[in-house]
């Protein structure tokens, strides 16, 4: 076995992680956006049959919390929607962008927290960067 054997079997590795990583962005930010929609579907019932003798100034309020809430999920995952594809297609804009979305994920406890922990993990490996190659 040579040097360089050991070095390819990392780079095997790293390269099932990156494959992981991808896939848990997609999965993890995909139920973000199905909260959204959950949370979105929720509204339009409230808005069909409880809203029926509010206010019109009540009716507005609880359309623009629902309608900022739902925004502010869909704005939320799609960016990791966007990274995972990019780390699975092997786009060098997906290194930084994982990185900075895996940090902003670390408060989310626990699964964001998992996932931040892991993709600060990948990106401290050597020859990590070699996967995108």
């Amino acid at each position: 076995m040579s040097p360089h054997d050991g070095a390819r079997m990392d780079l095997q590795s790293l390269e099932g992680h990156r494959r992981i990583l991808g896939i848990v962005f997609i999965v993890m930010n995909a139920l973000t956006l199905l909260v959204a929609l959950g949370f979105g579907a929720f509204g339009l019932a409230i808005g069909q049959f409880g809203m029926q003798h509010a206010r019109a100034d009540e009716e507005a309020v609880v359309t623009a919390v629902l309608v900022g809430v739902t925004g502010c999920l869909f704005v939320m995952g799609l960016p990791g929607i966007i990274t995972g594809i990019g780390l699975l297609k092997r786009r060098p804009w997906s290194r930084m962008l994982a990185l900075v979305l895996g940090c902003l994920a670390l408060p989310n406890v626990p699964l964001g927290t998992a996932l931040g922990i892991y993709t600060i993990w990948f990106y401290t490996q050597a020859g990590s960067d070699q996967v995108f190659e």
